[in-house]
C-alpha cells in the first residue's frame, strides 16, 4: 500500500477529531467538576468540603451561598462576627423575622407602625391566608413603579380634612408643583383657610404667599395641573418652620397631630375661606381605619447643613477631603427618628428643590403639616367652640367633650395661660388614651432598656411565682448646663451645682437612691454618648435641671400615657390582680425668681408626669403656676436652695419606689 505524504496543512482524519473532542470533553468537564457533579444532582459544595477537598481534588474556594455568605462548612468565628450570624429567607429582610423590627405596643396603639402586608398564600401569625399583616417590611409587596404614576383625566383627586387645629392639619391628596402646595376642592367651605394652615415662607407671621399654599376648583386644577401626576405614597409629616423657629416639641406635636386619627372623636370645627365657622363634631365614618407610620419627614425650608461647603483652596489637593459641616438644627437628635420611627426618612431643602425642579405635579398621599406661625396667629381658635343646642343631634355629645377638654385646661381662657405655641394640638385635637405608647416602647427596645410599665408586668408581682415584686429604687437624672459655653442658658451656680451633686450621691450611697446620673446640657453629642443620655431620662423617677430646653427630653420618661392597655379578654384577670398604681415620674425646673416659661411643664402636663418648680426655696405645682415672666439674659445663674432640694427629693423617692 502507497505511503500517502501528508503536509501541515491537509484536513485532519477522523482519528485526530475524535481525539480532539475526547480531550476537550475530558478538560471542560474536569475545570468544572463541582458545576458538572451538580448537573447529575451531587451537591459540590459538600462534595469540596469533604471529600474531594480531602484528596487534593476540587476547588479549595467554595463560593456564595444564595444569600452572599460562605456554605456553613466554611464558616469561621471571624467570618460570624465580621457578617452575623443570621437566618435568612427569601423575600424577607435578612436577620429580621417578619413582623418584629415594626411591632410596637399592642390593641390599638400598634397601628401608628402598621406597614405592609403578608403575601398571599402565606400565613403569617397564625393568620388566615391573605390576612393583613402589620408586623413588618415585604419585598414581594409595595409599591411598585408603575404606582407612582397616577393618571387620573378630568377627575382631579380633592383634598380632604382628616383632622385639624390651627398650625396642625392633617389632609389627603395634596399637590405640590413648582414648590407651591395646593388644596383641590370644590367646596370650599369644607376646607380651613390657609391661613389656619401654613404661614409665608419669607414672613412666619404673616398668611402664605400664593408662591406658598394656593386652594383651586377641579376644574382649575384640570387647567393647571394637566391629567396625570407623580404620586407619593404614604404619610409625610411637613414641617413649614424655618430654622430660626425650631424647638425640641416638633416630634411630640407632630406625632400628637398624626394619633389624633386614631381618636374616635377627632375635631374637625375649623373657619372656612369663606369666614364661616364649621363645626362638625362625632366620629366621622370616612376616618381611616388604619394609622400607617409616617415615611418621610419634610424640612422645605430647612437646609441640610447650617455651615456652607468651602471648596480647596488655590494650590490645594481637589481630592481632599473638605471640613466636616454641621447640620441644621432641628429641634431633635438626628439618632431620634431613627430610633423611634425608623421607617421615617429626613428630607430637607434641598430635597424639596429636586421636587420643584421637576416641574411636574407631584400628587401627596396624606400630609401632616406643622406650622407654628398658623398656630400662633390662630391662637384663639385653639379650642373648637361648643355648638348651639339647636344645631344637630350631636351637638350634645360635642358640646360635653369640648367642656371637658376646657376643664383640663384650667379656669383661663386658652391662650391667657401662656402654652407654647406648639400645643394646639393638644388643646384642639382629642387622642386615644395610650397614643404615646409606640414612641416610648420603641426608644426602649432602641435603648434595650425593659418596659417597667405596669400595664407590661404580668401577674401581681414580679417574682419568680408572681410574689411580691422586688423594691426598685428610684433613678434620678441631673441636667448639669456648667460645661455649656456662655450663651447656652441658664446654669446653677458653680457652688450649689457641686453641693448638689455630691448631695446625690451621697443619698445614693445611703440607697435611698438606685441610681444618680449627671448629664450635658447640649443634647447634640456623638451617639454613645447620646445612648447613654436617653437611657437616663427613660430609666428616671426624678429629672430635675435649670430651665430651659435641655430638659425637653423628659418627654421620654415613664408617663402613664405610654403604657400599652390591656386587652379586654385580659382585664377581669387583671382586676382581680389589682395593685395600687405607682405614682407617675416628676419633672423639677429651676428658675430664678420671678422668672416662669411653660414649655417644659406643659410638655410633662400633657404626658400625665408631675411637676414641681422651684424659686429658690419657693416651689409651685401644675395646679397652682405662677404668671409667666421671661427673663432677656442669655445665660442666668439660678439660685437653689440645695438643702430644700435634697429633702424634697428624699421624700419623693420613698413615695415613688417602685
Amino acid at each position: 500500500m502507497p505511503v500517502v505524504s501528508r503536509h501541515w496543512a491537509a484536513p485532519p482524519t477522523r482519528r485526530e477529531v475524535m481525539l480532539l473532542l475526547f480531550s476537550l470533553t475530558v478538560f471542560v468537564l474536569s475545570y468544572n467538576l463541582e458545576t458538572s457533579l451538580g448537573l447529575v444532582g451531587v451537591n459540590p459544595q459538600k462534595l469540596s468540603a469533604s471529600y474531594l477537598s480531602s484528596i487534593g481534588i476540587g476547588s479549595k474556594d467554595p463560593g456564595f451561598d444564595a444569600d452572599g455568605r460562605r456554605p456553613a462548612q466554611w464558616r469561621d468565628d471571624l467570618e460570624n462576627l465580621i457578617v452575623g450570624d443570621w437566618e435568612w429567607r427569601e423575600g424577607e429582610v435578612s436577620g429580621v423575622p417578619r413582623g418584629q423590627a415594626a411591632r410596637s405596643g399592642s390593641g390599638r396603639h400598634a397601628m401608628i407602625y402598621n406597614f405592609g402586608k403578608s403575601l398571599k398564600g402565606k400565613s403569617t401569625r397564625g393568620k388566615p391566608d391573605g390576612e393583613e399583616d402589620h408586623g413588618g417590611v415585604s419585598l414581594s409587596t409595595g409599591v411598585t413603579v408603575k404606582d407612582q404614576f397616577v393618571r387620573w383625566g378630568r377627575d382631579v383627586p380633592q383634598t380632604r380634612v382628616l383632622a385639624h387645629a390651627p398650625g396642625y392639619t392633617v389632609l389627603e391628596n395634596v399637590v405640590a408643583v413648582n414648590g407651591t402646595l395646593f388644596v383641590v376642592a370644590d367646596d370650599w367651605t369644607k376646607v380651613p383657610k390657609l391661613s389656619d394652615i401654613a404661614s409665608s415662607s419669607l414672613d412666619p407671621s404673616r398668611p402664605p404667599r400664593i408662591q406658598d399654599w394656593q386652594m383651586l376648583t377641579t376644574s382649575q386644577a384640570r387647567d393647571w395641573f394637566g391629567t396625570y401626576a407623580a404620586k407619593i405614597h404614604g404619610t409625610s409629616w411637613i414641617a413649614l418652620d424655618t430654622a430660626d423657629n425650631q424647638d425640641p416639641y416638633l416630634l411630640l406635636s407632630l406625632f400628637r397631630t398624626h394619633a389624633s386619627l386614631m381618636s374616635p372623636q377627632p375635631s374637625s370645627a375649623f373657619t372656612s375661606s369663606s369666614g364661616l365657622r364649621i363645626i362638625a363634631p362625632g366620629a366621622s365614618p370616612s376616618l381611616p381605619k388604619d394609622v400607617p407610620a409616617p415615611l418621610r419627614l419634610i424640612f422645605p425650608h430647612l437646609p441640610t447643613f447650617s455651615t456652607p461647603h468651602i471648596p480647596p483652596a488655590p494650590g490645594e489637593d481637589e481630592k481632599k477631603h473638605p471640613p466636616p459641616r454641621e447640620r441644621s438644627y432641628f429641634g431633635i437628635h438626628p439618632l431620634l427618628p431613627k430610633a423611634v420611627l425608623p421607617t421615617v426618612g429626613l428630607w430637607f431643602e434641598e430635597d424639596w428643590e429636586d421636587l420643584t425642579e421637576m416641574h411636574v405635579p407631584f400628587l401627596f398621599e396624606r400630609v401632616v403639616v406643622a406650622d407654628r406661625g398658623a398656630a400662633d396667629r390662630g391662637r384663639a381658635n385653639w379650642l373648637p367652640p361648643a355648638p348651639s343646642s339647636s344645631s344637630d343631634a350631636a351637638a350634645p355629645a360635642a358640646e360635653a367633650q369640648v367642656e371637658a377638654r376646657a376643664e383640663g385646661l384650667g379656669k383661663r381662657a386658652v391662650g391667657d395661660e401662656g402654652e407654647p405655641v406648639w400645643a394646639a394640638p393638644f388643646v384642639g385635637l382629642s387622642a386615644p388614651q395610650g397614643w404615646w405608647a409606640p414612641v416610648h416602647a420603641a426608644l426602649l427596645r432602641y435603648l434595650h432598656l425593659p418596659n417597667d410599665s405596669p400595664s407590661a408586668t404580668s401577674g401581681a408581682g414580679g417574682g419568680f411565682w408572681g410574689g411580691a415584686k422586688e423594691k426598685r429604687k428610684p433613678v434620678v437624672t441631673y441636667v448639669s448646663m456648667q460645661d455649656e459655653p456662655r450663651g447656652a442658658g441658664a446654669r446653677l451656680a458653680h457652688e450649689e451645682h457641686e453641693k448638689l451633686v455630691l448631695g446625690l450621691r451621697r443619698l445614693e450611697r445611703e440607697g435611698v437612691l438606685g441610681e444618680v446620673h449627671v448629664v450635658r446640657g447640649n443634647g447634640s453629642v456623638s451617639a454613645p454618648e447620646w445612648v447613654e443620655r436617653m437611657g437616663a431620662f427613660a430609666k428616671a423617677t426624678i429629672v430635675m435641671g435649670p430651665y430651659g430646653h435641655q430638659l425637653a427630653d423628659s418627654v421620654f420618661m415613664r408617663s402613664p400615657l405610654a403604657e400599652v392597655q390591656v386587652p379586654k379578654a385580659h382585664q377581669k384577670q387583671k382586676e382581680k390582680a389589682a395593685t395600687p398604681a405607682a405614682l407617675p415620674p416628676m419633672l423639677m425646673e429651676f428658675f430664678p425668681p420671678g422668672t416662669f416659661v411653660r414649655d417644659q411643664q406643659y410638655a410633662v402636663q400633657a404626658l400625665k408626669i408631675d411637676y414641681l418648680g422651684w424659686w429658690a426655696e419657693r416651689t409651685f405645682t401644675s395646679d397652682n403656676l405662677p404668671e409667666l415672666s421671661y427673663d432677656s439674659r442669655t445665660d442666668p445663674v439660678v439660685p437653689i436652695d440645695v438643702d430644700a432640694v435634697l429633702r424634697t427629693v428624699r421624700e419623693e423617692a420613698a413615695r415613688r419606689a417602685a
